[in-house]
């Protein structure tokens, strides 16, 4: 290929994940495939948008969901990117400067053919330790309930094959210009040891303490055993898709 000063350009080359200390990014910009899906009247991208609005409520009102099974994500967010909204300033802008929505897309280019327009899936994760290693826990843990999202996408292959699935990320991996993560110290489970350890620690307070600050019990039988109960409190932590559970639970 040749750039416009008529020098040779270099091939484009694969996207790669920062990593700041012991946590990862991975960012998956995936065209949506366009029409119905086989059998509905909705299209792909309605299909996915009610199965990802699906995952964010059910998320909200503190209900189990997919991710999880996933016990190393610390944020993960899914956007869907319409035309109307990457197209401003494109020379295709209908009344107002703003893009028309693609369901009725009225500019045409100078030639007059339609323009080849379509919404992107744009899928965020951030989680401990390396993107291939979590990969493979996504197709071990998720499997179907990933697929039943990503299947929407254009040329997605399904869990089941990894190095298929492995190559379609990549495919779609885009770089990350700026990962900030200050706390890229704490893991997943190390959040949780002090999130657990604060509760404790929050209830020998109340059981020494009354609430206007008079000591109403003796210190040091209950801090003994708070620091017996904290030395060893999770169990099958860190595992692959492991849940951490302390022993009360």
């Amino acid at each position: 290929m040749i750039d416009s000063s008529g020098a040779p350009r270099s091939k484009l080359s694969w996207a790669t994940s920062k990593t700041i200390g012991g946590i990862s990014e991975i960012a998956v910009l995936a065209p949506i495939r366009t029409g119905c899906s086989p059998g509905e009247q909705r299209t792909y991208e309605e299909r996915l948008a009610e199965a990802i609005q699906n995952l964010a409520e059910r998320h909200q009102q503190g209900l189990p969901t997919e991710l999880g099974k996933i016990s190393s994500i610390h944020f993960g967010r899914m956007i869907i990117i319409r035309p109307e909204q990457y197209l401003l300033y494109s020379g295709l802008e209908g009344p107002g400067g703003v893009p028309q929505k693609i369901d009725d897309y009225i500019a045409l280019p100078a030639k007059g053919a339609p323009p080849k327009v379509r919404s992107f899936l744009l899928t965020l994760v951030e989680f401990d330790g390396d993107v291939k290693t979590y990969m493979r826990e996504v197709a071990e843990f998720l499997a179907r309930d990933f697929d039943r999202i990503f299947e929407n996408c254009e040329s997605y292959p399904t869990t089941r094959e990894f190095e298929a699935f492995w190559l379609w990320i990549r495919r779609y991996q885009i770089n990350t210009n700026l990962f900030y993560a200050p706390y890229s110290n704490l893991s997943t489970v190390r959040i949780k040891h002090l999130e657990e350890f604060k509760r404790r620690f929050d209830a020998l307070v109340a059981q020494v303490y009354s609430q206007n600050g008079q000591r109403i019990k003796p210190v040091d039988e209950l801090f003994e055993q708070f620091v017996r109960d904290n030395q060893h409190y999770a169990r099958d932590f860190p595992t692959p898709s492991g849940i951490f559970r302390t022993d009360n639970s």
